[in-house]
């Protein structure tokens, strides 16, 4: 209920935010006037209609995604195409409304101040998001298998940068002589599983050691209706970013050698 209120939430403010930058472009462009020869009231309408579109344009790209690093140019550009598309959906509305069209500054500052916007606003709600996903009871808490480097380096990160994927928990196959890993206490051996996951009521599993017990793993995350993830150390891959493409509709996980700068676009 949380995530679901915080996403309306995010999505509301949104809204508001790209109806904010054109209402702001629109009187940065004509004066702190309202034009007859461009009336505010069907610039707004124009705007209104366009929103519902964009947010879809949005969704789809998963810019309201938990794991989406909101700071990142990767993210940026997301946005930015997004407002593009925003742009066009405006242009297409006011010119159906008004049947004429309008300043082509106007519409490059909108889109502009838009894609700042957004941006801006994200990286503050995520970080607004991230404290109330994890205040008082966790909405995601995680369990993690495994007390290597890697695992170490994991729970720091998420420790860190407040992962709404709260660890609550760690269990070690082969026993460890860790207590804790970034005030994360290690519970023990994987025979505590079952009693782990029901009683921190684990919505996400992180295996980052012990392949030979994926399968056990995977079939009591299935059974208690959790959601699994892999460490890609676990299968020997050291790469920082292990993206997965498709071949011919099957799902692989794809390391590329070095390549040409923009090659990635025609492969």
């Amino acid at each position: 209920m949380r995530r679901l209120l915080l996403t309306l939430a995010w999505l509301l403010s949104d809204a508001l935010v790209f109806i904010g930058a054109y209402t702001l472009a629109y009187f940065l462009k004509v004066g702190w006037i309202l034009s007859t020869d461009l009336p505010f009231s069907t610039f707004l309408a124009a705007v209104a209609l366009t929103v519902p579109g964009w947010l879809f344009v949005m969704i789809t790209m998963r810019n309201y995604g938990l794991s989406r690093v909101q700071r990142s140019l990767r993210n940026f550009a997301y946005i930015a195409y997004a407002c593009v598309i925003g742009m066009a959906g405006f242009t297409l509305a006011f010119y159906f409304l008004k049947a004429t069209l309008f300043s082509r500054l106007l519409l490059l500052m909108a889109g502009v101040l838009s894609a700042l916007g957004v941006f801006a606003w994200h990286l503050l709600f995520d970080k607004f998001q991230r404290i109330a996903l994890r205040a008082g009871t966790p909405t995601y808490p995680t369990l993690i298998i495994g007390t290597n480097r890697e695992a170490q380096r994991l729970v720091t990160k998420l420790q860190t940068a407040k992962s709404p994927f709260t660890p609550v928990a760690i269990l070690d196959g082969k026993g460890s002589s860790v207590k804790d890993i970034a005030q994360v206490p290690v519970l023990g051996k994987l025979d505590k599983l079952e009693k782990t996951l029901e009683e921190k009521k684990i919505t996400h599993l992180i295996q980052c050691d012990q392949i030979e017990h994926s399968f056990n793993l995977l079939s009591a995350c299935r059974q208690h209706h959790i959601t699994y993830m892999l460490l890609p150390f676990v299968l020997g891959i050291i790469e920082d970013k292990v993206p997965t493409e498709a071949v011919e509709g099957q799902q692989v996980v794809t390391i590329e050698p070095r390549s040409r700068p923009f090659e990635w676009f025609f492969r």
